[in-house]
């Protein structure tokens, strides 16, 4: 019940502002303004009352009771009550008079009764999509990955404690996403309602009232009420040509008609580009994206304020020139302006023809004195509302950043197209100070990823040439494109700037990328297709009332037709929504749920799968790292909290786990069957956690889930502890001693010690034998003798080591003990990502060129030998090979060339001798990489795509193929390094090395 008062109690908020603004064009869209006016102005200033008692442990609880007393003190201040008792009648009469613009001739029962159909079919879809059973909250899957996570937001203001805010599947850092919308559901459900019921009520209330808005627009711009009516209703038909070959699939018409009743999924399109097989083009859009319908409102309730505006303005001059006409005009000259005026086409009005008049002096000068003073005050009377409509469009950002920017293209436009341009000028300004400061907290910040570049031609078209991107919009608006075109025909000059403005979308969606997924675009496009199915709806309507050969039966013939060919997508998308199953997460009644909110704070972190929902979630809790798209669609630097989360699930230091998790503020570690068995954690360190960390919970029920607690001061355990590297054997992704970021190669020096190129960070590590980590050689630079991407390595007699510098195009010989004695540039024209190197028996160093595809041979001293190759599929040609190795006995040798699926064997001096075909291989980024054993005769290839090596004796026939015989999993393999019947395996995706005895 509280919950229901504080709608109607922002509901009338919005009125008493929107109505002290705007006029309405009827009832509906007075109502329709104060729920989408007043949800935005209560749900920030609810949000910021309770930023303001964020010290507070309820801060929810001022927010709503300091909102109850404002908006009560708004609606019944004595000051208003004294001004309404004062001149009572005569504003009465004034409101009455200014509040309603006359409208076209229609029914007003015909109206409501389609706004009472759109609130049960939207009712329909929104409790179809997200509803509540029990203790347990129902999630359709099609919704569940991307709608999912938005729940937790809901939850963390619910039951939580979320400000300062923070997205709760990141936690740690500022939240990056428009969040306002689920803050005040959640608040809602904090007021009394369920989950459920709170986000479907204002989804359903917020949608209802943008599809009111929709036909307001078509009414005030086209005069219709018709062309309101029909062009919100193809809201729901988006035009898309995707069920042609969704139907021409089907055998018949009745296996269509099953398939249809059966389909659980939204059509796909015929392109295979991100997003098309998502059902992007479908109402999906707005049962994932619940607040994008209210923003999309606004800016609609915006745009129809702008039209009424330009109409009185257009209105305003047609009377001046008609007062000057009759003025000018001799006697007994009937009035030009008449026709046109009665015509009821108010948009004609600012087309009449400009006329020519030579009125006396005095007359002249005071026209034009009384015209700059009607100017004056027509600035003045209407600057405050243009005010509030930036107001309103400058609240748009944290609830939703994508119609933000919309509106500023279509405005920006609408600025340069229309007049009013100083009261447009003092909106824009306006807005952009009030969002100025949310843009500036949603896009910087240390914890936000590299953006793309902002210029980004294509939209999600792979290969964007004009062709493409024609194909691709013909396709997904259909028959739409030629009704707006026979629209823009009819249309008049006001309508015609309107959709060249609206047009602005389109380029915007596909010449700019404002996040890191691109296909974020898409809102622009909704957006654009709102507006444009009013210019549809208006084609279709002139459609019905063209007279032919004095019959109007081809026009309805033709309007009936076309509308044929837009609603079988719309149609078809409804059955998903239908017979979608769900996904199901508890809220409430839980014994999760009850133990953490009796044993811990809404403001502490746990770390636990990367789950989309959880009951951890559900109690209002964050998590350190949850479902990743958001949190990278969002902006987050993901990657980098990838390597941190694998690092606390992987590494086997106690003190480098501790140390990281307090450093992340993570309280409480979850372990279930997901992280267990989770692909990306390769080996789960529970072990640790067990031995050094206190169980705090522990239930079956929950995939076997347990939960340490983390202390606030080292364990006795881990005190007496010193702090150590990482074995090589257990490796894991990072920067620290013994860990490694992307190796990719290996070698082993006379004393039998490991070293291991660790490309991205940039370092060769070394290893004794039995995996401890002995040191590091190499500083990352530019500079002599310094590293950037380290890839090949292997060590002479002498022990110098040579490394191949892929991102330098140098050849680096160090010492024994890693000081630089030389650098070596490669015959001309220099090396060019220089990939591997092997050592002959006779001292001689090959090196793979890989971006020249040529092997290039040294002496020990640097001189170049000789060097052999070029790029193609012939003998002794190459396409990006890998790998080179000797036979220390005949000094063959061998070059791995797997884009051409072979091995490749030359003498020493680079005369091609043989092939081997290896059909494994063949895919790209492979690192395939060769080692022999001359006491065996075996050579061992491997490739980064394969989890096993392959064995050939060296006459190219193929032996077997191995696996460690630990049964341990070999994991992206991209090196190989031999010495006394031990193989050495180098874990590129599982940043380890891996021995196998021979």
């Amino acid at each position: 019940m509280t919950a229901l008062i504080y709608l109607i109690l922002a509901a009338c908020v919005g009125d008493f502002f929107c109505r002290r603004f705007y006029q309405f064009e009827s009832v509906a869209h007075r109502c329709a303004a104060a729920i989408l006016a007043g949800l935005l102005i209560s749900s920030w200033f609810t949000y910021l009352t309770g930023l303001a008692f964020f010290w507070t442990s309820r801060p929810m609880v001022w927010a709503n009771l300091l909102f109850f007393t404002a908006a009560i003190a708004v609606l019944s201040w004595p000051r208003w009550k004294r001004r309404i008792v004062k001149a009572r009648s005569a504003i009465v009469q004034e409101s009455q008079a200014d509040l309603y613009l006359p409208r076209p001739k229609g029914s007003s029962i015909a109206d409501w009764l389609l706004i009472t159909a759109y609130v049960l079919l939207v009712s329909w879809m929104m409790f179809a999509s997200f509803t509540s059973k029990g203790s347990k909250l129902q999630i359709a899957n099609p919704e569940y990955s991307d709608f999912g996570p938005n729940t937790a937001l809901m939850q963390s203001f619910a039951v939580g404690h979320n400000f300062p805010t923070e997205y709760p599947h990141y936690s740690g850092d500022r939240i990056r996403y428009h969040f306002l919308f689920y803050f005040q559901a959640g608040n809602l459900e904090f007021l009394g309602l369920d989950p459920a019921w709170s986000l479907n009520l204002l989804s359903i209330m917020t949608l209802v009232a943008m599809l009111v808005v929709v036909m307001t627009l078509g009414e005030v711009l086209f005069n219709s009420r018709a062309v309101g009516r029909l062009g919100s209703v193809l809201f729901f038909f988006f035009g898309s040509l995707s069920y042609i070959p969704f139907l021409q699939k089907q055998p018949s018409a009745r296996a269509a008609i099953q398939a249809i009743k059966n389909q659980r999924d939204y059509l796909p399109t015929i392109f295979p580009y991100r997003g098309d097989a998502w059902g992007t083009w479908s109402q999906v859009t707005y049962l994932n994206q619940r607040h994008f319908a209210s923003a999309i409102g606004i800016l609609l309730l915006v745009l129809v304020f702008l039209v009424i505006r330009y109409r009185a303005a257009a209105a305003k001059r047609a009377e001046t020139r008609a007062v000057m006409n009759t003025i000018t005009a001799p006697p007994n000259t009937p009035s030009e302006t008449g026709p046109a005026s009665a015509s009821g086409n108010t948009g004609q009005l600012e087309e009449l023809p400009e006329y020519q008049t030579n009125p006396p002096i005095a007359s002249l000068t005071t026209d034009r004195g009384q015209e700059t003073a009607a100017s004056t005050e027509a600035f003045v009377t209407t600057l405050p509302a243009f005010i509030f409509s930036g107001v309103l469009l400058g609240l748009l950002p944290m609830w939703n950043s994508a119609v933000f920017l919309a509106a500023a293209a279509i405005l920006g436009l609408l600025f340069i197209l229309c007049p009013r341009r100083l009261q447009m000028i003092a909106l824009g300004v306006t807005a952009g100070l009030i969002a100025f400061p949310q843009m500036l907290y949603l896009s910087t910040g240390s914890g936000r990823a590299n953006m793309p570049k902002l210029l980004h031609w294509g939209y999600t078209i792979d290969h964007p040439t004009a062709v493409n991107v024609v194909k691709y919009l013909g396709f997904t608006f259909g028959a739409k494109w030629l009704l707006i075109a026979l629209a823009l025909i009819f249309a008049t000059s006001l309508q015609r700037r309107v959709f060249l403005a609206v047009l602005s979308l389109l380029a915007v969606a596909f010449s700019f990328q404002f996040t890191i997924e691109v296909l974020a675009n898409q809102k622009f496009i909704h957006i654009w297709v709102i507006i444009a199915n009013l210019f549809v709806a208006f084609a279709l309507w002139r459609l019905w009332h063209l007279s032919l050969g004095g019959t109007t039966l081809p026009g309805k013939f033709a309007a009936i037709l076309i509308p044929l060919i837009i609603i079988p997508g719309g149609i078809i998308d409804f059955f998903p929504v239908h017979n979608t199953g769900w996904s199901e997460v508890t809220y409430r009644n839980d014994p999760l749920i009850d133990w953490l909110n009796k044993n811990t704070t809404p403001r502490e972190i746990f770390l636990t799968d990367r789950f989309v929902n959880h009951p951890i979630l559900m109690a209002g809790r964050r998590v350190f790292y949850g479902w990743p798209y958001y949190a990278w669609s969002a902006g987050y630097d993901a990657s980098k909290r990838d390597r941190v989360y694998i690092e606390l699930f992987e590494n086997k230091d106690p003190w480098k786990v501790y140390r990281l998790l307090k450093e992340n503020g993570i309280k409480y570690v979850g372990f279930d069957g997901a992280v267990r068995q989770a692909q990306f954690i390769k080996r789960p360190n529970e072990q640790l956690y067990a031995a050094y960390f206190p169980k705090v919970f522990e239930d079956s029920r929950y995939n076997g889930l347990i939960i340490y607690k983390v202390p606030e001061t080292p364990p006795a355990k881990l005190s007496s502890l010193p702090e150590a590297a990482t074995n090589m054997f257990d490796g894991g992704r990072g920067s620290d001693k013994g860990q490694f970021d992307g190796p990719t190669g290996i070698a082993v020096d006379g004393n039998g010690n490991i070293l291991v190129a660790d490309t991205n960070n940039a370092r060769i590590e070394k290893f004794a034998p039995s995996g401890t980590f002995l040191g590091v050689m190499g500083i990352r630079g530019i500079g002599y003798g310094q590293l950037g991407a380290p890839n090949g390595i292997a060590v002479d007699r002498a022990g110098n080591i040579y490394v191949a510098d892929a991102a330098r195009h140098r050849v680096e010989k160090l010492a024994p003990d890693g000081n630089v004695i030389d650098e070596w540039k490669g015959p001309d024209p220099g090396f060019y990502g220089p990939r591997r190197i092997a050592i002959g028996s006779d001292r001689s160093i090959y090196v793979v060129d890989q971006g020249h595809t040529r092997i290039v041979k040294f002496s020990p001293d640097g001189r170049v030998l000789t060097f052999w190759g070029s790029k193609g599929s012939g003998d002794g040609q190459f396409d990006d090979h890998t790998s080179v190795t000797v036979d220390p006995k005949t000094n063959r040798v061998f070059v791995a060339d797997p884009i051409n699926k072979r091995i490749q064997v030359f003498d020493s001096n680079g005369h091609f001798l043989t092939k081997w075909l290896i059909p494994e291989w063949g895919r790209s980024h492979g690192f395939e990489d060769l080692v022999i054993d001359s006491k065996t005769g075996r050579l061992y290839a491997s490739s980064a795509n394969m989890n096993f090596l392959l064995v050939y004796d060296l006459n190219g026939k193929r032996v077997s193929s191995l696996t460690p015989r630990t049964g341990e999993r070999l994991d992206g393999p991209s090196a190989l390094a031999l010495v006394n019947s031990k193989l050495y395996v180098l874990n590129m995706a599982g940043n380890r090395v891996t021995a196998i005895d021979l």
